[in-house]
């Protein structure tokens, strides 16, 4: 017992001295990226007026009030709003329609013969080129950022979950089949929960994908949200509303890209250590 006791101890001080050095590595990661943001908001004060024109590039001393401004009266609050309940509902309407068509043609071999060709070919067109489609169809406004989201998303949701449900193994099938479960029971216990993983890596995907559609969308012919305000604003010649709607933008993107990749950590760990299996 004493041994054991003895023997764990240089066990969980390695454990303290390993969890000390990443602590020690995030620190040191998290203070060079600070520093190196301090310089360049310094080296992009210093330039602007000086060396680049500041009608082209305004400083951070424009920008930051601008965008203080904006939190303060209401604008940054309701445009972000637009943009995002735009994109909600697009990722809704998008991502259902590719589920079920998804599982459809993953269930189906000669309806998959047929269009998932056709799928193939309008998913590799540029979706922003159909965008003045979509305007003579629905208009400016919510809808059409509604639409253009919902295309997006429709495609990356559609292939995951159409190789999902066709990726499952035969065995796992098979298996069911001889207990006696019907067609219902493998759609149900086998090839939805394989699917619903891949769905899962789509959504990584397809979440900011989305917010990138409304924002182009919102550009070429929006009356309000972020990417309005990016478009209104460089209308105008306005270097520093322009700059601090693009923060907005970055700041936003990052943050959706982080709570996405904390979402989907573990089912995606899940599916790796399968496929590694």
């Amino acid at each position: 017992m004493t041994d054991t006791l003895v023997e764990s101890r240089p066990i969980e001080q390695r454990r303290v001295a390993l969890r000390r050095t990443a602590r020690r590595h995030r620190v040191t990661v998290l203070g060079v990226q600070v520093l190196v943001i301090a310089a360049v908001l310094v080296a992009w004060e210093l330039l602007s007026g000086r060396v680049v024109q500041e009608l082209l590039v305004s400083r951070p001393s424009d920008v930051f009030p601008t965008l203080w401004g904006w939190v303060t009266d209401g604008t940054l609050l309701q445009n972000a709003a637009v943009t995002f309940r735009t994109a909600g509902i697009g990722l809704l309407c998008g991502g259902v329609l590719g589920i079920l068509v998804g599982v459809v043609l993953g269930q189906a071999k000669t309806l998959a013969e047929i269009f998932e060709p056709m799928i193939t070919a309008l998913y590799t067109m540029p979706k922003h080129a159909l965008i003045p489609l979509f305007i003579m169809w629905v208009g400016i406004g919510s809808a059409l950022g509604v639409v253009t989201a919902a295309v997006i998303v429709f495609f990356l949701v559609f292939f995951n979950t159409f190789f999902g449900i066709r990726e499952v193994r035969p065995s796992l099938v098979n298996s069911v089949r001889i207990m006696g479960g019907s067609e219902i029971d493998v759609m149900l216990r086998v090839r939805l929960p394989s699917a619903l993983i891949w769905v899962v890596a789509a959504l990584k995907l397809a979440v900011p994908q989305a917010v990138v559609g409304v924002v182009v969308a919102e550009m070429l012919a929006g009356d309000s949200g972020l990417g309005y305000l990016v478009a209104r604003n460089a209308g105008l010649f306005n270097s520093a509303g322009t700059f601090a709607a693009l923060i907005v933008l970055l700041i936003a993107g990052f943050l959706i890209d982080r709570l996405m990749s904390w979402v989907t950590r573990k089912p995606l760990e899940w599916k790796n250590s399968n496929s590694a299996m």
